[in-house]
């Protein structure tokens, strides 16, 4: 059995017993009551029985004549009576002491301290007296009495211990069969609970270890198969991101490469005087510098995004005037490639945040709408209002992005398409930058595309 099958055995065994402690303490403080109730209820039934021949031994004989009667009723059900006429002369009463002692007994009531000697009255005993008349010729003809058991009394009593042993036994035996149960049932729900968890523990291993490609099979609709489906998504997530970190290294690599080959041709060239140190020459050499440049750049600016987290300099700023800034500035690459811009947003949308990091924001995603656009293509910029936020969309006629990029677009280095992303001078840094300060702001971004263009829609607190 399993550590948690253990847990579980000892949880539901702990559950059992303290169910049938309590059971036990309910019977042992309430049964009395109850079997009490039932004695007397037997009882009552006897007396009325006892009663019915009475009447039928003293209407034929006399009042007198019923003692044997009573004497033979007294030995067969154990309960004392007394028998008075009508004018309240006892005319039965148990015989002495000894017998009464050994039918009190048998009763269960105790004597006490008691002296041995004739019981005249039924008051001269403990428990309650009841009484029933004996009616003839619609006249009292005798009043026969006689005593309750209760708890007070009876506590001693043979037939209430022997009753209550026996329901302490059944109990007992009931909790070892649920015992047995317990184990039983523990074993199989520990079973079907743990091996899962157990093939995720062992998969968890394997991903602490590097090793993402993990996945486990689970059926079931219930909160451990949403947990083995939660793993299953992560690992699978891991292993995509630890291919593109691979695939990054390696791109990086080669985007720092191929501008200082270059360079270090046209050195090596010049130095054996192949050829010559012309413009056109420097010119190529300054290009690659730039290129190398602009890539150390693009790095330290994902840097400088994460340390905005601590450091943002928040202060009352309009978006409009940042996003009307950032399309002067890029005029010259909309004409370009002969972009129509579309802007439709409020002339004030007021919000605190870090200037410089709402303008690298839009700066980087306008830039983006601008790279993967068609010729002729169309920008559109959108604002909106919804309660307590400020929702900005920037749509183009690009490229798109395919459903399997989508949702690695904001990882450092990546890049979907790496033929078209390194023509038009992607580094796969500028989203990356572009999601980190979007997350120092508390703010959210949102990416829909498809072949007609993406859709990136950024959402602000106010």
């Amino acid at each position: 059995m399993s550590k948690l099958g253990k847990k579980l055995f000892f949880i539901f065994l702990v559950l059992v017993l303290s169910a049938l402690i309590l059971v036990g303490f309910f019977i042992n403080y309430s049964i009395g009551e109850r079997f009490y109730d039932f004695v007397n209820l037997q009882r009552q039934e006897s007396i009325e029985e006892l009663v019915v021949m009475l009447k039928e031994r003293i209407k034929d004989e006399s009042v007198t004549a019923a003692s044997e009667i009573l004497e033979s009723f007294g030995r067969t059900n154990r309960i004392l009576v007394w028998l008075e006429d009508a004018d309240g002369n006892l005319l039965y009463n148990p015989e002495h002491s000894a017998q009464m002692n050994n039918m009190m007994r048998k009763s269960g009531t105790r004597m006490g301290n008691m002296p041995m000697m004739n019981i005249q009255r039924p008051e001269s005993l403990p428990g309650q007296t009841k009484k029933e008349e004996i009616i003839i010729d619609d006249k009292t003809a005798a009043v026969l009495y006689w005593k309750e058991v209760n708890a007070g009394s009876q506590i001693d009593s043979e037939l209430y211990n022997y009753f209550k042993r026996n329901v302490f036994h059944a109990i007992i035996f009931s909790g070892l069969i649920v015992i047995i149960l317990i184990i039983i049932i523990s074993f199989v729900v520990s079973k079907i609970l743990t091996n899962p968890l157990i093939k995720l523990k062992n998969a968890a291993l394997e991903v602490a270890e590097g090793n993402y490609e993990q996945e486990i099979s689970n059926k079931g609709d219930d909160e451990l198969s949403e947990l083995v489906q939660a793993f299953n998504k992560m690992t699978n997530k891991l292993a995509r991101l630890e291919k593109i970190r691979k695939e990054s290294a390696s791109d990086f690599a080669h985007e720092l490469r191929t501008p200082v080959t270059t360079i270090k041709g046209y050195l090596e060239a010049i130095e054996d005087k192949m050829i010559s140190l012309d413009k056109n020459n420097l010119k190529e050499m300054k290009e690659e510098t730039e290129r190398i440049v602009s890539l150390i750049e693009k790095l330290n600016e994902f840097a400088e995004a994460q340390n905005k987290i601590f450091n943002l300099q928040k202060e009352k700023v309009n978006l409009t005037d940042i996003i009307r800034n950032v399309l002067k500035r890029r005029e010259k690459y909309f004409k370009e490639k002969n972009l129509e811009i579309e802007l439709d947003i409020e002339n004030e949308l007021i919000i605190e945040a870090d200037r410089d990091s709402l303008f690298q924001i839009f700066n980087n995603l306008i830039e983006n709408a601008v790279k993967y656009n068609q010729e002729n293509g169309l920008i559109k910029i959108k604002s909106k209002l919804k309660k307590d936020k400020v929702v900005i969309s920037i749509a183009d006629t690009g490229i798109g992005i395919s459903d399997e990029d989508l949702p690695y677009i904001f990882e450092r280095f990546y890049r979907a398409d790496k033929s078209r992303s390194t023509k038009n001078g992607g580094s796969g840094i500028g989203l990356a930058v572009t999601k980190e300060l979007i997350d120092a702001h508390q703010a959210e971004i949102f990416v829909e595309s498809d072949d007609s263009g993406s859709i990136f829609t950024v959402v602000f607190p106010i």
